[in-house]
């Protein structure tokens, strides 16, 4: 019993990295933002992070994760995404494909809708996937002006698995970010996830980071997520993102 429940934590775990990744604004953020990339433009996103985690499996307690995600305006107002989160030593997670529709902007304020679907390319038997295909919405407003943005996101998708997990998740984050320097942002974002274990409570995250934008089309990012017991305790993350 107690094996199947440090297998059963360390799913739910990897389930909460693929939560981070499917839906996300400006690496590190958790919290997506109403930016859009515009006809014709294309932004690949290549991110990692250094978990360390006394409360999951010995194979997890210490892992190294990466997320690529590719995306390209259709339309001034209309993003399509691609996103396959991956665990070193372990594997691939699901692949997620999806877009994003600015329906509204006027001044700084912009809202979004998000949807995805998430097609079982992980292998379940290892935790790496949900073993079925599920499907998720969710609802962007962001607030941009000279030197504050604020942003806020709520999202729900389904989780059919053959891992004895909840078959519905939740996902609320908000965050805040300053621009010390033309090119340098600081950011402070939290967000609350339904926890795919149903035997534990909700995973509370909050990361603190900084973008520093090198040129127009390239982003280097840094920074630092902690975790409630439910969730991963503590991560390092940094990210590259190019856009052309």
């Amino acid at each position: 019993m107690r094996t199947r429940t440090r297998w059963r934590r360390s799913a739910g775990a990897l389930v909460a990295i693929l939560l981070t990744w499917d839906a996300h604004g400006a690496h590190p953020l958790l919290t997506e933002d109403a930016g859009v990339q515009g006809r014709g433009g294309w932004q690949l996103e290549l991110n990692g992070e250094r978990q360390r985690d006394p409360h999951a499996d010995a194979s997890l307690a210490r892992a190294t994760a990466q997320g690529n995600t590719l995306s390209y305006g259709l339309t001034d107002t209309l993003d399509l995404k691609a996103d396959l989160p991956y665990v070193r030593h372990q594997g691939a997670l699901d692949l997620a494909l999806g877009g994003k529709w600015r329906f509204y902007e006027r001044g700084e304020l912009g809202l979004a809708v998000i949807g995805a679907v998430f097609l079982p390319t992980g292998k379940d038997e290892r935790g790496l996937g949900a073993g079925h295909a599920n499907a998720g919405a969710g609802a962007v407003a962001s607030w941009v002006g000279e030197r504050w943005e604020f942003h806020a996101f709520a999202s729900y998708r389904t989780n059919r698995n053959t891992l004895e997990q909840r078959d519905s998740l939740s996902h609320l984050s908000a965050a805040a970010m300053f621009r010390v320097l033309q090119p340098l942002r600081l950011l402070l974002d939290t967000a609350w996830d339904t926890n795919p274990d149903p035997a534990a409570g909700a995973l509370r995250q909050t990361v603190y980071g900084f973008i520093w934008a090198v040129t127009k089309d390239l982003d280097l990012d840094a920074g630092i997520r902690h975790g409630n017991t439910a969730a991963i305790e503590r991560a390092l993350l940094f990210g590259i993102t190019v856009r052309w």
